[in-house]
């Protein structure tokens, strides 16, 4: 079955068991539903098929100083980057760190790779991303992080400042002002960029996946 298949099939699955689930359970947040059917999305596919499509040229050995063994996504999620990005990198000795503050992104990411071998390396953590990246900080050859518009810029200068100089960082902001818990947007990807003060941009670029905003990319060291 095609990862995309078996991915809706597993978010179908999730969304039922919830369902289910809040008919005897008061507790059960049926919000979660329309979460993960956002997560699955069009535009949120789109926006992470954009992300591996121009992030994968640069997972060789003419970027990487070593081969690609640890790979960060901070703010993960339900895991959806991850698991494209392992349709590109293959099923090899690559481990994939799914991090998110929110312990039902760990349980649901889990169940939405069910029934795919391919993504036994794709795992889980319910935790800070700045914490856990800086109890590991030396290990990863690549750090993912599309949720730049919900950090503080501190924290950015504090992850890119430390990271190893040959470490590939992709990372991703918008301009949805708007949205309440955007607290670090930008104009347009040249200011996004420079706020990175990366030594090396390798690409970057800008995606329209609605009317409402837009969302910039840059790649680089």
């Amino acid at each position: 079955m095609m990862l995309k298949e078996n991915l809706y099939k597993n978010a179908l699955s999730i969304i039922e068991e919830i369902y289910n689930e809040s008919k005897y359970n008061k507790d059960v947040d049926l919000y979660r539903s329309y979460d993960i059917i956002n997560a699955t999305n069009d535009a949120q596919m789109t926006s992470k098929e954009w992300l591996v499509d121009n992030l994968a040229p640069f997972l060789n050995k003419k970027y990487l100083e070593f081969p690609l063994r640890d790979v960060l996504i901070q703010g993960a999620w339900y895991g959806v980057t991850g698991m494209l990005l392992r349709e590109h990198i293959g099923n090899n000795h690559t481990k994939i760190w799914n991090v998110d503050s929110d312990p039902l992104c760990e349980k649901y990411g889990k169940m939405l790779q069910r029934n795919n071998p391919s993504l036994e390396n794709n795992s889980f953590h319910t935790d800070d991303a700045i914490e856990y990246y800086f109890d590991r900080a030396d290990s990863y050859q690549l750090i993912i992080n599309t949720s730049c518009e919900h950090m503080e810029q501190e924290d950015i200068d504090l992850i890119l400042g430390s990271k190893p100089i040959n470490t590939i960082a992709c990372f991703q902001s918008n301009n949805y002002h708007d949205e309440p818990e955007h607290i670090n947007t930008h104009n347009n990807v040249e200011e996004f960029a420079a706020s990175l003060n990366l030594a090396r941009v390798f690409w970057s670029g800008t995606l329209k996946p609605s009317k409402d905003y837009e969302r910039y990319m840059v790649i680089g060291i």
